[in-house]
């Protein structure tokens, strides 16, 4: 193989693998294609965790302030399309939860921008990504190949297809994530496919008929036939055998134990998670979830899961959906999934509003609370802290002599007894 074969062969490049009978086949043995990957459990909980976040995170269309801060632009139109309705027949909610189920699933998802009467996005149309081509021309614009489902074809500009992108092979043209996951896959579905394999049979592994006298070929065929026509399936498990003369029947040994079958389903759904970044806990995985570490890695998998999503998401707003992307943005909001419980949220927002960088009003918005009024937009601080600094520049007050103590004051003058005088004795 020369240099340039070297370099032109990639793991990864599906050019070099045979996917024109529906997947390649796997050292499992299962053929994973894109319908069939999906019934892997562990695969698609994992696609619809994500997509679920996605879609219920506030998506918001802001405007950049002089001062530096930000405000909501609920008049730019891609901020209606975003929240109410995308196209006549989705929901905003819906259409980035589809488009982001594509993204993941194929790689990369399109939707057809279709502009309004003064240019500006209108409507926002989906796209099957398994349909979709991709070609980088000479002047470094993007041209979209879309076979509609009467077979005809479509070609698109860049300007005309909203696109995101999740993996790639050459930064354009989208790589099946099932076929990136397809050992992982293959293996989960075997695992499946071998249990219900198992219990369908009764939960009985296969039998060996040995004979102590010759049995010809037909009738050693009529035996096997007659004993699966009786025993297999669950439900003949454990009926009453009745074999002919000289006919034992001996179990085979291996069993589900022995191979580690649930031990290696279980370490399959971890190894589909740690593709994709989910926490097992997530899809339902609480073997080792406790209660002091499952809020940890919910916190992990917004930080290290879902923002990279989210960043693809409002950075594709800005390029393909936004004209003045100067002036203009997309950001989702996640300080609702980052609050934590109760307590950890109570004491972020005491020290938000002592320290001054938060408002009422604001912390209201965050508990989905109504504001109260202009008063709750005020920020507060407390007077008594002051810097260094402020401490070194004060005078030095004077220090007064020392005083006395005070002598300890008189007892109030009593005033004197009156002298009694001693009761006369009778007779005297």
């Amino acid at each position: 193989m020369s240099t340039t074969d070297l370099n032109d062969y990639r793991m990864y490049d599906l050019r070099a693998i045979d996917w024109s009978v529906g997947g390649n086949r796997t050292p499992s043995g299962i053929r994973v294609t894109a319908d069939n990957s999906m019934a892997c459990s562990a695969y698609t909980a994992c696609i619809r965790v994500i997509s679920d976040a996605v879609s219920a995170l506030p998506l918001h269309i802001y405007e950049r302030l002089p001062d530096g801060g930000k405000a909501k632009a609920p008049g730019n139109p891609v901020y209606r399309l975003l929240h109410q309705q995308p196209n006549p027949w989705q929901t905003a909610q819906e259409f980035r939860d589809w488009m982001t189920g594509m993204y993941l699933h194929y790689g990369a998802s399109y939707a057809e921008i279709r502009p309004g009467s003064r240019g500006a996005v209108s409507e926002l149309w989906p796209l099957h990504s398994s349909r979709m081509e991709v070609e980088r021309l000479e002047n470094g614009q993007l041209r979209y190949l879309y076979r509609e489902p009467d077979g005809r074809q479509t070609v698109y500009t860049q300007d005309r297809i909203f696109a995101l992108r999740f993996t790639t092979e050459d930064g354009v043209k989208p790589v099946p994530t099932y076929r990136l996951f397809a050992n992982a896959i293959g293996l989960a579905q075997a695992l499946e496919a071998h249990g219900s394999t198992y219990f369908g049979n009764g939960a009985r592994p296969g039998v060996i008929l040995e004979s102590d006298n010759p049995i010809p070929v037909e009738a050693a065929e009529q035996l096997r036939q007659n004993w699966e026509r009786i025993h297999r399936g669950s439900d003949r498990a454990f009926r009453t055998c009745v074999l002919p003369n000289g006919v034992k029947a001996h179990e085979l040994s291996g069993s589900n134990e022995a191979a580690q079958f649930l031990e290696t389903r279980q370490y399959q759904v971890i190894e589909i998670c740690r593709a994709f970044r989910v926490p097992p806990h997530m899809i339902q995985d609480l073997t080792r979830s406790t209660y002091s570490n499952i809020e940890v890695q919910g916190t992990e998998f917004v930080q290290h899961c879902l923002l990279p999503h989210l960043k693809r998401w409002e950075a594709a707003i800005s390029r393909d959906l936004i004209v003045d992307d100067e002036r203009y943005f997309a950001e989702h909001s996640v300080s609702g999934l980052l609050r934590g419980d109760h307590a950890s949220r109570s004491a972020y927002y005491v020290s938000a509003l002592q320290n001054g960088w938060m408002t009422i009003n604001e912390v209201r918005e965050l508990e989905n609370l109504n504001p109260i009024g202009p008063g709750g937009d005020r920020h507060y601080i407390q007077m008594n802290m002051q810097t260094l600094e402020d401490m070194d520049d004060q005078p030095e007050q004077p220090q007064e002599p020392p005083q006395p103590p005070d002598e300890p004051a008189a007892p109030p003058d009593e005033p004197p007894a009156d002298e009694e005088e001693p009761d006369a004795v009778d007779g005297e």
